[in-house]
């Protein structure tokens, strides 16, 4: 079956779900073209820091080619592209892959029942929505509700999902599983027990730098963001805070607006440093950051503890 590599982790959502897009002609049009209506493909997921195919995804009906030519934004000429209309059918893993004329084929295909396999093999799909955000509330120990939410691709209506994490993890841990889990569903379009393991190494590694970039540079607009977006956390909300309210008094003040947003940043990120007891000591100041101010715990988690956390949240939205 032919494989199509998607980097935007859009997939249609399997059962009938459809999505539509478009490709420039000579970069993959001509391919759909030439595959026809009617006809299977295999939407993989491309890993662009692995720069390799993730070797589960879905299978997609080519429901509707039209070939159509857009005007270039530009000003130059008009350029062919081909409308695609997909239809999910299912999840599927391959193998092994062999290409041929240039393409790219997926050999002895598996298709996968998530529903049937979910105590063995609990995940969360991604295919069909964007996911978009997420919030973790602190109650208790034995009640940390996070939710996902994002939006259907194909009626654009916002969708959800949550799980209680309570008694499972810490709430840090819980925080930094939403991201994780957000991270991993727009990479893999697919959320197992080892790709949360790794996107939550990965995403405590951008905080990290999130911290220390901030301090050493005196950005606070760069505290906790990375791939998956804005973490909302007390010292996030207090450099926006106080660098809004700093920022004004020294324009009221008279300055230029260059060197009133430069001493703010200065004042901010000096200020918030000792209000959360931050050292400054280079690294150390990153990881008491990230644990201390955003309330961040990236502690690697067991594969049976992982496996525990997918399985208190549904396979999709729409379960």
């Amino acid at each position: 079956m032919l494989i199509m590599p998607v980097a935007n982790g859009v997939l249609p959502r399997p059962g009938g779900g459809k999505i539509s897009g478009a490709f420039v002609i000579e970069q993959g049009g001509r391919l759909l073209a030439a595959t026809g209506v009617g006809q299977d493909i295999l939407i993989c997921p491309w890993v662009v820091d692995e720069q390799k195919l993730y070797p589960v995804g879905v299978i997609a009906r080519l429901a509707e080619l039209v070939e159509q030519m857009v005007p270039d934004p530009e000003g130059g000429a008009s350029v062919p592209v081909m409308l695609v209309c997909l239809e999910g059918r299912g999840h599927a893993r391959w193998q092994g892959q062999r290409s041929c004329d240039g393409l790219l084929f997926a050999t002895d295909i598996e298709y996968l029942h998530f529903r049937h396999s979910r105590k063995e093999y609990p995940v969360i799909s991604g295919a069909g929505w964007m996911p978009e955000g997420g919030t973790t509330e602190f109650r208790d120990a034995s009640d940390i509700p996070v939710a996902l939410y994002g939006t259907d691709l194909e009626t654009g209506r916002k969708i959800s999902l949550c799980g209680n994490l309570g008694g499972l993890v810490s709430q840090d841990q819980a925080h930094t599983i939403e991201h994780a889990i957000i991270r991993a569903l727009r990479t893999f379009g697919l959320c197992t027990a080892k790709t949360l393991i790794a996107a939550m190494a990965r995403e405590g590694e951008e905080l990290k730098r999130s911290v220390e970039a901030s301090i050493r540079y005196a950005l606070p607009e760069v505290l906790g963001l990375t791939a998956t977006g804005a973490c909302g956390n007390p010292m996030t909300s207090l450099a926006q805070l106080y660098l809004s309210t700093d920022m004004l008094d020294n324009l009221n003040a008279g300055q230029k607006l260059d060197e009133a947003l430069y001493k703010a940043r200065r004042k901010v990120m000096s200020q918030l440093t000792q209000d959360i007891g931050l050292t400054t000591q280079p690294g150390i100041r990153a990881t008491q950051g990230m644990k201390r101010g955003m309330n961040h715990d990236d502690t690697p988690l067991r594969l049976e503890t992982a496996k525990k956390v997918i399985a208190r949240f549904p396979l999709s939205p729409w379960e």
